[in-house]
């Protein structure tokens, strides 16, 4: 029914407190997180930088791969072309008509077929007008002398062509050739071939085509993958920071929890807090006033989380301020009055229960209010027996109904007495089977252990929740206090 919260309710009363009591800690834990923070979006952008780079250098090997090998193989075109063509020179009288019938003979086609002649003189023609030589005449004969090969990819309005040079070297020279004075024999002819180079056969491509595809793959992936960590962890470093302040709200709460055990005057505490979460919604209080009297509550918030937690701390905060411990009139009065408050500022689904008592040792007279709270036990020696009450007077949960009437009950108290208050995180405790561990198992421990002291009777009560939930995960928090007056 009642959810933990308690820790989270020292934020809501107690921040400015944290901020004065854990200077040093909050702020080096603030500053080494935004180091931190700092650097991990550093990794993160060299990260997204590297990624990028894979991405391009993938796309640019790509683009440089398919045109070295589109190249290649229009090459070999040309290659066999020109192989053609010189082999039908060597088996032909090299005339004018031959030649340009040695460039018709050739089954490939190209885009232009030049045939010149020593001194670049034109001697036959096939394919589309082309722009002139692609090479100078002393380029041509220094790739001939150094048997290296001489081919340019240049632009033209209908696109990229790959031109190469070939030397010819034909059974003998031909007529237009051999009037140069000066020179006697066989010549050297030059044959320039031109191919569009998207005449290349796509087949070749596939391999780095799909190199392409699996690294622009892996590439992207690598990007996407660290822009979702870098979303995502500005999630985490939220989340960190949440927990921070958690923390900080955990260490207050635990700071002004009364101590394990302790002593006020005329009564032996021993208390046993186990919130099931990071922060919880139960809390106690022990604590004696200026006329001697001696304060005992505790309390539980329904709800989880943050919203409980600043319940709890409005609660526990109006609880040490308010004068109930005068007389039970101002008992009932300020009962009534922070029900109303809860049931004005609250939310509908945020109500508390609270067993709230005082003890006056001069009286021997303990005076209570049960605002929906689970009855505590108050166990006895009368007569040599064992007598057990549950302190259940009082009203209804604060914060549910605002005009609840509630009523203060005042029962004497006798040395060795014992005042056992619990949250319903003790009773509702589950097995592996579902199972409650109950009033009457809790009851029954209690007498059996009556006369231990408070100490001793926690570590037992302890000892029998751990046995009886074994591994079931809290399913609530754990809060009781034992004393013995």
């Amino acid at each position: 029914m009642f959810c933990p919260s308690s820790r989270r309710c020292r934020k809501s009363i107690g921040m400015r407190s944290a901020a004065r009591l854990l200077p040093f800690s909050v702020n080096t834990s603030s500053s080494r997180a935004a180091g931190r923070y700092h650097w991990v979006l550093v990794w993160f952008s060299i990260g997204c930088v590297i990624a990028l780079i894979l991405t391009v250098n993938a796309v640019r090997d790509y683009v440089f791969v398919s045109r070295l090998l589109a190249t290649q193989q229009v090459r070999r075109q040309m290659t066999q072309i020109a192989a053609q063509v010189e082999q039908y020179f060597r088996s032909h009288d090299d005339t004018g008509d031959t030649l340009q019938s040695g460039l018709a003979s050739s089954s490939f086609q190209a885009e232009s077929i030049n045939l010149r002649g020593p001194e670049g003189d034109l001697l036959a023609h096939r394919g589309s007008e082309f722009p002139g030589a692609a090479f100078s005449m002393e380029e041509e004969h220094a790739a001939f002398s150094r048997r290296e090969p001489l081919f340019r990819t240049i632009t033209t309005p209908s696109g990229e062509l790959v031109v190469e040079v070939f030397p010819l070297h034909p059974r003998r020279p031909p007529a237009a050739s051999t009037a140069v004075s000066g020179q006697t024999g066989p010549r050297l002819l030059v044959l320039e071939v031109a191919m569009p180079l998207r005449d290349a056969d796509a087949s070749v491509l596939t391999p780095i085509r799909r190199n392409l595809a699996i690294n622009l793959v892996a590439a992207l992936s690598s990007l996407a993958t660290i822009l979702l960590g870098a979303i995502g962890f500005r999630s985490y470093v939220r989340g960190k920071r949440l927990e921070e302040q958690i923390e900080i709200a955990r260490q207050v709460q635990s700071w002004l929890l009364p101590k394990t055990s302790l002593e006020l005057p005329g009564v032996q505490i021993s208390t046993e807090y186990k919130p099931s979460e990071q922060v919880g919604g139960d809390f106690y209080d022990a604590f004696s006033n200026e006329r001697g009297a001696l304060a005992f509550l505790i309390g539980d918030v329904a709800g989880k989380g943050i919203p409980a937690a600043l319940l709890m701390g409005v609660i526990h905060g109006a609880v040490r301020t308010a004068t109930w411990q005068a007389a039970a009139l101002g008992h009932e009065f300020e009962s009534m009055k922070l029900n109303r408050l809860l049931c004005e500022h609250a939310s509908d689904n945020r109500f508390a229960s609270m067993f709230w008592c005082v003890y006056e040792k001069s009286r021997r007279t303990l005076r209570y209010v049960n605002a929906g709270h689970c009855p505590p036990f108050l166990i006895g020696e009368r007569d040599g027996k064992l007598l057990t009450m549950r302190l259940e007077r009082g009203g209804p949960v604060l914060g549910l109904v605002p005009e609840a009437p509630y009523e203060s009950a005042t029962i004497e108290v006798f040395p060795g007495d014992l005042l056992v208050m619990y949250s319903d995180g003790v009773v509702e405790a589950n097995d592996a089977k579902g199972e409650e561990y109950g009033d009457d198992r809790l009851g029954s421990l209690l007498e059996r252990a009556f006369h231990d002291t408070p100490a001793s009777l926690r570590q037992h009560l302890i000892m029998s929740l751990d046995t009886f939930v074994s591994k079931a995960m809290p399913q609530d928090d754990l809060t009781f206090a034992i004393i013995r007056f």
